[in-house]
């Protein structure tokens, strides 16, 4: 099949979660003999004559433009990674009720109900989606773990000293202000903060130290020397890569209803959580072979 892949970013040259895991399914459907172009914004943002659209992170498209794909008669299938197009605030999304009253949910209802598939990334991300419109509920759907590789991420049978891990945990809506809760409740711990922090010249809680960003690559053996990951999104959170990265590699998971990667209920065993990342790009591309 041909197929345009809609994506706000090269995800070939940026290496966000997002953007790792798109890249990791459009390699699995270049291996399955698909025919697939990536359009960005940067690339003129003019989808080609095809046989399907796969809508993925697409903010910095105009509104009119993603409405307009919807007219030509081309089946869309829309892969969802957080609360984009529903909610501006994304990762913020509130669910309350002024979500309900939000000029993007009428907008967006007609769009999404001509959808041939939705892929979520968790039963709780789809159970998030469905409360501010149960109308997409008869849609067929599927749900997509991010594909984290237990060849990347897996426990190193280390001696673990340094005590608790914070992935990207000071951004707002990663829950900064339970996560500096939980630090300063728990003064004996010691806690390492990976990642940028928003507020660098606010003080931390003497028990923590913030090391910047580590490149992926070298995460396996950072998560290797801590017990555990610290992690309570302030909202809910579509699937949580970091979370499933840091299982795999041994970590116990101090976490909150708001992650993803717990709602599925094989998120119980390294083995099951490894099996299924390991498929959800053959599934992935299963599930839209059979919808086009």
């Amino acid at each position: 099949m041909r197929l345009a892949f809609i994506q706000d970013l090269d995800i070939f040259s940026i290496g966000g979660g997002a953007q790792l895991t798109d890249r990791t399914h459009f390699t699995e459907g270049l291996k399955r003999g698909h025919d697939i172009e990536l359009v960005t914004p940067s690339s003129g943002g003019v989808v080609p004559k095809v046989d399907g659209i796969i809508v993925s992170n697409a903010s910095a498209f105009p509104a009119s433009n993603l409405m307009g794909m919807s007219e030509l008669g081309i089946p869309i299938i829309w892969f969802i990674h957080d609360y984009f197009p529903i909610c501006k605030y994304r990762l913020f999304y509130p669910m309350g009720n002024s979500c309900k009253s939000c000029y993007l949910k009428e907008r967006w209802l007609p769009v999404l109900k001509m959808a041939r598939l939705i892929i979520w990334l968790s039963p709780l991300h789809r159970e998030s989606w469905l409360w501010l419109y149960p109308e997409l509920e008869d849609i067929p759907y599927h749900l997509a773990p991010s594909p984290v590789s237990a060849d990347l991420f897996y426990d190193l049978h280390l001696e673990r000293k340094e005590g608790v891990i914070s992935v990207e945990g000071l951004h707002p809506f990663k829950g900064r202000d339970y996560i500096l809760r939980w630090i300063e409740d728990h003064p004996e711990v010691k806690v390492t903060i990976i990642g940028g922090n928003p507020d660098p010249l606010g003080s931390l809680p003497p028990n923590c130290r913030s090391i910047g960003v580590v490149p992926n690559v070298d995460m396996n053996e950072v998560y290797n020397q801590h017990e555990a990951l610290l992690h309570l999104p302030q909202s809910p959170s579509p699937f949580d890569r970091t979370v499933a990265e840091a299982f795999l590699a041994g970590c116990k998971i101090i976490g909150n209803k708001n992650i993803g990667a717990l709602s599925y209920d094989w998120f119980i065993s390294c083995e099951s959580v490894a099996e299924h990342c390991k498929n959800s790009p053959k599934e992935f591309w299963e599930v839209i072979e059979n919808a086009l």
